[in-house]
């Protein structure tokens, strides 16, 4: 059986700045690591990542991306009005040009991609719906513009605009990398066995959430917005912070010794619009010990 190779990045706004360091930290060690990946998994700000990669760009380009002046520019102005979105997409969509042309389109990515995301109309049916953008066969069904992709998978409710009733594929999984391994299992029925897969998965750092308020008497109000909490938007944090825990143990226990989760401890919660803590970010994956993760790769991951 072939070895089919999965990275997988996970959602989580400004973070992905510790997710792009961390992956070009790991190129610098493994110059092969790109070529001998079949697949790109990313959910939201992984998604961007994932699709960059397929499309060719750099690491070195992709970590500039997540520069400290493009996030800032990105999460600017903060609009308080409970009526619309924190944020326009206007930013996000300009930055993305820059280095995917606006034509392009998932048939001209030169890898495998999967990046979850969710219609609130339905596509194949006549209800709201998990998505999973992919490009693995039948090229006419993959003539989705990447710019559209980018946008659709990372649509925050309350931080973005839905685009094209897309949301934020972190209401589905925020961490995909279990998801896109069962994905290409059934794309591609009887080629590939469990033990066939290895996967690297690359997390945006682990913040430990909490709400420390008695929350029996929330309502509605309470649950939408805690302007003067840690936690500012409470329902939509829970709702897209973290199923990667749980998908971390799936892969675990399906994949065993063929998966590795790199995701360094953060020394404070960092909510996905902070681009304060871009620099701080950037210092915390300087400084993870990349040890373990490049004896994976070598050991295992390309073998």
């Amino acid at each position: 059986m072939p070895i089919f190779r999965i990275i997988s990045f996970d959602g989580g706004g400004v973070r992905g700045a510790l997710s792009s360091r961390l992956f070009k930290r790991l190129i610098l060690d493994n110059p092969g690591l790109i070529k001998y990946t079949d697949l790109f998994a990313g959910t939201s700000t992984g998604g961007l990542i994932s699709l960059s990669l397929a499309y060719g760009l750099t690491p070195d380009v992709i970590d500039e991306l997540y520069s400290f002046n493009n996030m800032k520019t990105i999460f600017t102005p903060k609009r308080f009005n409970l009526f619309h979105s924190k944020y326009k997409n206007k930013a996000l969509r300009e930055l993305i040009s820059t280095s995917i042309s606006s034509d392009a389109t998932l048939n001209d990515l030169d890898k495998f991609v999967f990046i979850p995301s969710f219609n609130l109309k339905g596509i194949t049916a006549n209800h709201w719906q998990g998505i999973f953008f992919t490009n693995f066969n039948n090229p006419s069904k993959h003539n989705h513009k990447i710019v559209d992709v980018a946008l659709a998978t990372s649509a925050a409710p309350t931080y973005f605009p839905s685009y094209n009733n897309f949301i934020d594929g972190g209401v589905i999984t925020n961490c995909p990398a279990m998801a896109s391994v069962i994905t290409v299992m059934h794309k591609f029925p009887g080629k590939y066995r469990l033990q066939d897969f290895r996967v690297l998965s690359i997390g945006c750092g682990d913040c430990e959430k909490r709400i420390e308020t008695n929350t029996s008497k929330w309502g509605i109000l309470q649950w939408s917005l805690q302007p003067f909490s840690s936690v500012n938007l409470p329902l939509i944090s829970v709702l897209l912070n973290d199923t990667s825990s749980l998908e971390d143990l799936y892969c675990r226990e399906l994949l065993g010794n063929t998966y590795l989760r790199i995701n360094p401890k953060l020394s404070e919660d960092i909510e996905l619009d902070d681009y304060k803590k871009v620099t701080l970010l950037k210092n915390t994956a300087n400084k993870y010990d990349l040890t373990k993760a490049n004896s994976f790769i070598s050991d295992v991951f390309l073998k």
